[in-house]
């Protein structure tokens, strides 16, 4: 009788030890994909309408050939220099900057010209104003001469598909200070 009580006892604890093994391992699975999904919900992505865009269409290269570049979808931005709102179409006139991976204008490099962004319709002049940062996203139309002061100017010229307002500036947040000991602070 005891050779058939631990015989079954052994079965038994092998088969507990199996279960705890099973639950271990599919808690690990569980969390490996939970680890998994919350990595990717994580990963940063372009905007939408960033990922079809001529990355190597520049203000330089519709200037050179402004019939052969008309039609292509480009990414540019900058700073608002002028606007005008009509009863057809507002025009926006924007200093260019070379844009970060998120599409926002890097102030800190040398600007690369101008351009004019057309909008059909009306554009807010107090959203769109000038000295705001703004990424536009367009079809390329051709090219207008135009004046900066009393200097001929020829501008490349982007149908608006989309656009994107900057924010000027980013509200610091609050450095919590403290001190210990006498005159040693962090």
């Amino acid at each position: 009788m005891t050779g058939q009580a631990s015989d079954h006892e052994s079965r038994r604890r092998r088969a507990q030890a199996m279960n705890r093994l099973a639950i271990r391992t599919g808690i690990q699975r569980a969390l490996a994909a939970c680890l998994v999904a919350g990595l990717a919900g994580c990963a940063l992505r372009p905007r939408p309408e960033a990922t079809h865009v001529d990355r190597r269409m520049d203000l330089q290269a519709v200037l050179a050939h402004p019939r052969r570049t008309r039609g292509a979808r480009v990414r540019w931005g900058g700073m608002i220099v002028r606007d005008y709102v009509g009863p057809v179409h507002s025009t926006l006139t924007i200093l260019a900057y070379p844009l970060n991976g998120r599409g926002r204008p890097r102030l800190s490099r040398m600007p690369e010209g101008r351009f004019q962004a057309v909008a059909p319709g009306y554009l807010d002049p107090i959203l769109f104003a000038r000295g705001q940062l703004v990424t536009v996203v367009g079809t390329v139309i051709g090219t207008k001469p135009g004046l900066i002061g009393q200097a001929h100017y020829i501008y490349p010229r982007v149908q608006i598909l989309a656009t994107h307002v900057w924010r000027l500036y980013r509200p610091r947040r609050r450095r919590w200070r403290f001190g210990f000991g006498i005159g040693i602070g962090l």
